[in-house]
């Protein structure tokens, strides 16, 4: 796993991926994330062929640092993720949650939560609303807010909702009608997403 995330992390250059993530403003944050783009599919990732790469890293690190992959459509290919088989739903970016700050941000998404980390707010994601399992809830004891940062939508907000039924210190951060985090920050700017969480700059 950590092999074919370095070999689709060196063929990010140049491909589609690159203007792809520069217009979601988040190339900058390409290396930090070590996102990659699938030139040459390697062993059983026959099916991502020409898209992003995102890895899944394990905070510790190491020669194992990479738990799983998850591959994302650049145009309108269907369906828009892809999984590896088999694989158990999982949280994206679980360093946060050892990132010593009071507050930790639950996103819809791997996009939305590299957005909000380029914002200065450590932020994990959560592949689809559908997907909030409940061995996910302890790591979220003991902040002093965990901000909940849901799609200006239906499901967006119901999610937000059973969150905040199952955590006691959510705060639900609505984007707006027909906004993400992304959209948001891409519209408005990092300040104006960080003061919507309630945080200084």
């Amino acid at each position: 796993m950590v092999q074919a995330a370095k070999v689709y992390h060196t063929e990010l250059e140049d491909s589609p991926a690159e203007p792809y993530l520069a217009s979601r403003g988040l190339l900058e944050v390409a290396g930090r994330f070590g996102l990659g783009y699938v030139g040459s599919p390697q062993t059983g990732h026959d099916r991502a062929d020409g898209r992003l790469a995102i890895p899944y890293f394990r905070p510790a690190g190491g020669i194992h640092q990479v738990a799983s992959l998850r591959f994302r459509a650049i145009g309108n290919e269907d369906p828009k993720y892809l999984s590896l088989p088999g694989d158990p739903t999982r949280m994206f970016n679980t360093k946060a949650l050892i990132t010593a700050s009071p507050v930790v941000a639950i996103c819809e998404g791997e996009i939305d939560a590299m957005t909000a980390e380029l914002c200065g707010i450590p932020a994990v994601g959560i592949p689809g609303v559908g997907s909030w399992k409940p061995h996910f809830e302890p790591p979220f004891m003991g902040y002093e807010s965990v901000l909940v940062l849901s799609d200006g939508d239906e499901p967006g907000r119901k999610f937000a909702e059973k969150l905040a039924g199952q955590l006691p210190n959510v705060k639900h951060i609505d984007m707006g009608d027909g906004l993400d985090v992304n959209s948001f920050y891409m519209k408005y700017g990092r300040e104006a997403l960080r003061e919507k969480c309630g945080l200084s700059s």
